[in-house]
């Protein structure tokens, strides 16, 4: 009881109520933040994923292209042509 009287003797009755509204302020602008961290997170999830199906899709693309040239020189030696390529082989690290 003696923090309650207290407090009512510093803020009175109009007091209480702007420390209401301070209160409040600050869990409005708590659940704000809250709901853009959320929303921020929502949003970083998506764009993973896409970036996912991009990279699977450009990975498609790679390995058709691979097989196209792997069965396009196998053609050529089956003939007894031996292929000329510019491809350099990336470092081994």
């Amino acid at each position: 009881m003696q923090i309650l009287e207290i407090v009512i003797a510093v803020f009175g009755a109009g007091g209480l109520a702007s420390l209401g509204v301070v209160v409040k302020a600050a869990q409005s602008k708590k659940e704000s933040f809250n709901k853009a961290r959320a929303q921020h997170i929502t949003d970083l999830e998506r764009w993973r994923k896409e970036a996912q199906e991009a990279l699977r899709q450009m990975q498609e693309v790679a390995d058709y292209w691979r097989r196209v040239a792997a069965d396009f020189e196998h053609q050529l030696r089956a003939l007894g042509v031996t292929p000329q390529t510019t491809a350099v082989k990336p470092d081994e690290d």
